[in-house]
Formats: C-alpha cells, sequence, structure tokens
C-alpha cells in the first residue's frame, strides 16, 4: 500500500466511526422538543440524515478501495458542510444557551470538513 492509500484507508475508518457515532445523535436531536423541534425535524431528515447515509456509503466504498466512493465522500462532506454551516448559523441566532461553545464547535467542525473535501478533491493517479 502506498502512504495516500494508507492515509485514505485511515479516514474512512474515521469516517464511518463518526458516521456511525451520529445516528444516535440525530434521534436524540430529532427527540428534543424545545422553540427549535420544527427545524430540528426539517433539517434532520431532510438534510442530515442524507448526509450520514451518504457518508456510510462512502466509507463503504473507501474502504473496499472502489473509486468511486471518492465522489460520493465527496457530495457527502458537501452537503454536510453546508447543512453545518446554515444550521449553525440560525441555532446561534435562535438559541442563546452556550453561544460561544457552540461557535467554537461550528467553526472547528467547519474547518475540519472544509479541510476533508479538499483532501478528497485532490486528483488522484488513474492507475489508483
Amino acid at each position: 500500500m502506498r502512504p495516500n492509500e494508507t492515509l485514505d484507508q485511515r479516514l474512512a475508518w474515521l469516517g464511518l466511526l463518526v458516521n456511525v457515532a451520529a445516528l444516535p445523535w440525530l434521534l436524540q436531536l430529532l427527540l428534543s422538543g424545545g422553540s427549535m423541534a420544527a427545524a430540528n425535524w426539517a433539517v434532520g431528515l431532510s438534510a442530515i440524515l442524507p448526509a450520514l447515509v451518504l457518508g456510510l456509503v462512502a466509507t463503504a466504498a473507501l474502504l473496499k478501495r472502489r473509486r468511486w466512493g471518492r465522489v460520493v465522500a465527496i457530495v457527502a462532506l458537501g452537503l454536510l458542510l453546508a447543512v453545518t454551516l446554515s444550521y449553525g448559523v440560525v441555532w446561534l441566532a435562535l438559541v442563546p444557551l452556550g453561544r460561544a461553545w457552540v461557535a467554537v464547535v461550528l467553526g472547528s467542525l467547519s474547518v475540519a470538513e472544509l479541510l476533508l473535501l479538499i483532501y478528497w478533491c485532490l486528483p488522484r493517479p488513474w492507475w489508483r
């Protein structure tokens, strides 16, 4: 295995763990009430759930070394970045609880998603 293939496999395993861990978080988000309950259901089922499913499919394909897994990973990360930024800004504007903590987590998560998106978009040699 080449060094990039090792990194690809490690990132795929990390992505699989993160996507599996995010499923219970999504369930908790949907079942929580409060002032954002309707927004949680709308965003959770229409954007977060598809991003998680795409992430699971992408990581499974990447672990099996399928080249199309990179394309699905790019789509999943793009969707996740769009959802994170838009929903995060709405959350910061409407929920006063823990704004500083949410802002730090949102910023860190957005930067990590952007770096992963750039990594998977980098061109690979055609023979891989």
